[in-house]
């Protein structure tokens, strides 16, 4: 592609909003240990051919992550329409939480599609 990429125009109203999301990224409760006495729900999703999912308990009123994951998908599952790609990043996102969840309840929410 010839086209020009614009820069980004960082300014300081752009730099403290990356260094607070940075900030909360990083501290204490930005991950919770993992309550088996809980189920679990993981939110997936897939774009530009990555996997990616987050996987949650409830924590009071909210939804506290435990986990995050991401992972590009296979050569084979890339040329597949967005519904069968949506289904391989849920199936790997689901492989990856497994040392976690330790076959407790899962719950897999995809986009609109819910699977139990």
């Amino acid at each position: 592609r010839n086209e020009e990429i614009e820069p980004i125009a960082w300014g300081t109203e752009r730099e403290k909003a990356f260094r607070t999301f940075k900030a909360a990224l990083l501290s204490t409760p930005a991950l919770g240990l993992p309550d088996y006495s809980k189920p679990f729900k993981l939110y997936c999703d897939e774009a530009k051919e990555v996997a990616k999912g987050v996987l949650v308990q409830t924590l009071g009123p909210h939804e506290r992550p435990v986990a995050y994951f991401s992972s590009t998908l296979d050569p084979v599952t890339k040329g597949t329409p967005f519904c069968i790609r949506a289904i391989a990043a849920a199936a790997e996102m689901v492989e990856k939480t497994r040392t976690i969840v330790l076959g407790h309840p899962l719950t897999v929410c995809l986009l609109n599609m819910q699977l139990e």
